[in-house]
């Protein structure tokens, strides 16, 4: 990618000068992944996956018959009335790799929907995350300069993601089958700032390298829910992408695909105050290789949950749901070119409000990723509150 270089190397002998800069070019090439400090943070960024905190609990499972996760259109319908979803989902990392060690956060608000009804049609407007890369890190090395050796800190850091914004439309064709279609507008941006700084001690300056991507694009999708009988729901979706543009400033880096994304689901409402949820899941992430460098590439990935809710303590005289669920999928990025894999466990409670017109619901996730002898584990929260007027 291109970069807009910011330079700043206090005076000292020209011979010294020279090395810096060029140790700086290469270790900027090779170490800036790591010094992410993260695996989540690898490539694109991270797939929040687009689902609501009930979904999430339940490792995804639902997510295909979930009107507020935002991937099948087709099963906005089953709110039969104005909605709101918002959702807040802080994440707590622990990376370790070669015997090193580095903690990292990340405060997301990944997913806002509006949804409502009129007669057998449903609409909805949601903004999701589709990849999130925001991260603060630092790696402590030591440099060579001149033939002596040299502490030094190279900081890397990015603020953004790609986000998805969908308008989406549904209809009750009968009380068994509703099917949805959708537009998406894909839009973003990474801030990304590299830098390599050395004690002052040393009376060398530092280097720093800052460039911002933006992103746009287009997608379409639809889906379809089916309930042959009253104890199971059945979904399935499909988005296909549109082109996709980074750019910096008005210089286009590189033109891609929108992810074409396949799933299919089911919910089992047979056995009393229990339900049971299974999903699969397949997005094809490499229509965003031509974005970057021949040094960045994407890989398709696979996504499987289940999950169970069933009908959970009383609380103030009202019902709650617990869920529990887990979930296994690849992710879109690689270190050292092997795929990243990450497996959660979640569990979870949904409290209603003012007679079912409002919901609180809240998820624990706990993932593991793991690729080429870095291992990483996460604890993920998720906030999730519904209003139903």
């Amino acid at each position: 990618m291109m970069l807009r270089s910011m330079y700043s190397l206090r005076p000292w002998r020209a011979a010294v000068t020279s090395t810096v800069a060029a140790t700086i070019a290469v270790t900027f090439a090779a170490t800036a992944s790591a010094a992410q400090g993260s695996l989540a943070t690898q490539g694109y960024g991270y797939p929040t996956g687009q689902l609501s905190a009930a979904a999430a609990a339940l490792g995804g499972a639902n997510a295909e018959t979930d009107p507020a996760s935002a991937l099948n259109p087709g099963a906005i319908g089953l709110v039969n009335r104005y909605s709101i979803f918002a959702l807040f989902e802080p994440e707590f990392r622990r990376t370790r790799a070669a015997g090193n060690e580095a903690n990292t956060r990340t405060i997301r608000f990944p997913a806002f929907m509006l949804t409502g009804a009129v007669g057998r049609f449903s609409a909805a407007a949601s903004f999701t995350t589709l990849l999130d890369r925001t991260y603060v890190s630092t790696l402590v090395d030591t440099q060579v300069v001149a033939g002596d050796p040299v502490p030094s800190s190279l900081g890397s850091s990015s603020n953004g993601a790609m986000s998805d914004a969908r308008f989406a439309v549904s209809y009750w064709f009968t009380r068994k089958v509703q099917v949805g279609v959708a537009v998406h507008a894909i839009s973003g941006e990474n801030r990304i700032f590299v830098s390599r700084s050395f004690p002052d001690s040393t009376n060398i300056g530092g280097v720093s390298q800052a460039s911002t991507i933006n992103f746009s694009g287009r997608a379409y999708s639809m889906g379809a829910i089916y309930s042959p009988s009253p104890k199971l729901i059945l979904g399935a979706s499909a988005r296909f992408g549109g082109t996709v543009d980074a750019k910096q400033d008005i210089v286009l880096l590189g033109e891609g695909k929108v992810p074409r994304r396949f799933g299919a689901g089911a919910s089992y409402y047979g056995i009393p105050n229990t339900t049971l949820s299974a999903r699969i899941d397949r997005t094809e992430w490499s229509g965003l290789d031509p974005l970057g460098g021949a040094n960045m590439s994407t890989f398709d990935a696979t996504d499987i949950g289940l999950g169970v809710d069933v009908l959970g303590p009383r609380l103030g005289g009202v019902a709650t749901i617990a869920r529990l669920g887990a979930r296994d999928r690849s992710l879109p990025f690689g270190l050292n070119g092997a795929q990243v894999n990450e497996r959660t466990f979640s569990g979870g409670v949904g409290v209603p409000l003012g007679r079912s017109r409002g919901q609180i619901d809240l998820a624990l996730q706990r993932a593991v990723r793991t690729t080429g002898g870095v291992n990483e584990r996460a604890w993920l929260v998720s906030f999730g509150f519904g209003i139903r007027p």
